[in-house]
């Protein structure tokens, strides 16, 4: 019996369908959202103001450290699997995603 399973996102916003989800942390709750390209770029620009006038904070969390280690392997940079990440990786994780942000708008 061939069996096939697909999962689809929805836009959290519209019901349509969606093309990324998107996490975020503000005052140390983490959120996940799933949006269309339309709604994508809609939180990206209604946050960016407050993203270009705030400090980074490099305190680094569990799921930053899994979401960087799953950067550094998409982009061919030697991580180890556990514990502490240079710095030098954790700046280019976030200056990726500064660049990438900046794309999008």
């Amino acid at each position: 019996m061939a069996r096939e399973t697909r999962i689809t996102l929805i836009d959290d916003i519209d019901g349509t369908e969606a093309t990324e989800s998107i996490n975020f942390t503000i005052n140390a709750n983490s959120y996940e959202i799933d949006l269309n390209d339309t709604n994508a770029a809609a939180f990206r620009a209604a946050l960016q103001p407050y993203i270009d006038s705030a400090q980074h904070n490099n305190k680094q969390t569990t799921t930053d450290s899994q979401a960087i280690r799953e950067w550094a392997a998409r982009n061919n940079i030697q991580v180890n699997p556990r514990g502490r990440i240079k710095k030098e990786i954790i700046d280019q994780y976030y200056n990726s995603l500064r660049k990438q942000a900046a794309g999008r708008n």
